[in-house]
């Protein structure tokens, strides 16, 4: 007696699990899934990433002048180098993207507000570039290298241009080469003793 009831009860058990439970088990697991997943979206819509570019500290500050040594000469073409490290002009430019880009490009414009290009030196000796830039890319550089092509030269702003031009032209890159720039005012006198 004992036996056949403990094979009613497994037996009951059984079929509960297997006929009636079991059939419900995909349906509760979707309602589980779907409860737990209520409230987790955003609360605000997603803001689009965006290229950046940011120029940070400089050295020296704002309103200084900058004496070219001697010992770097004035060539004819091309004006003054100088090198990457030697102290005379520093800039950080921090950077991101947004999409994946192949290719890109630092320049650095010292700016005047002389007529022709508008610009008096560039950071020909310390241009980085970099390949296969996946999406959400960050980087930071200072750069110290300049080539100045006139002295003396009144400075009025840094010009940072992340951009994808590989054609060799020196030339600021067109708005359609472009990835991001900035721009910030600054007063260098650069010159000679």
């Amino acid at each position: 007696m004992r036996e056949m009831k403990r094979r009613r009860r497994l037996s009951s058990w059984h079929s509960l699990c297997n006929d009636n439970g079991m059939r419900h088990f995909p349906l509760i697991i979707i309602i589980v899934l779907m409860a737990s997943a209520c409230g987790k979206g955003p609360t605000a819509p997603l803001t689009p990433p965006v290229n950046r570019i940011a120029v940070g500290v400089l050295s020296p500050p704002s309103g200084s002048a900058v004496v070219v040594p001697e010992s770097y000469p004035y060539r004819l073409p091309g004006g003054v180098i100088f090198p990457r490290g030697s102290g005379l002009i520093s800039v950080n430019v921090s950077m991101s993207v947004a999409q994946p880009v192949t290719w890109a490009r630092l320049n650095v414009y010292l700016l005047t507000a002389e007529p022709g290009l508008g610009y008096c030196g560039q950071n020909l000796p310390d241009s980085p570039t970099w390949g296969l830039l996946p999406s959400g890319w960050t980087a930071s550089h200072d750069v110290s290298g300049f080539q100045v092509f006139r002295l003396p030269c009144e400075v009025t702003g840094i010009r940072a241009m992340l951009h994808t031009r590989n054609n060799g032209l020196l030339t600021p890159p067109l708005p359609s080469e472009t990835i991001a720039e900035a721009t910030i005012p600054v007063r260098y006198e650069i010159r000679r003793p």
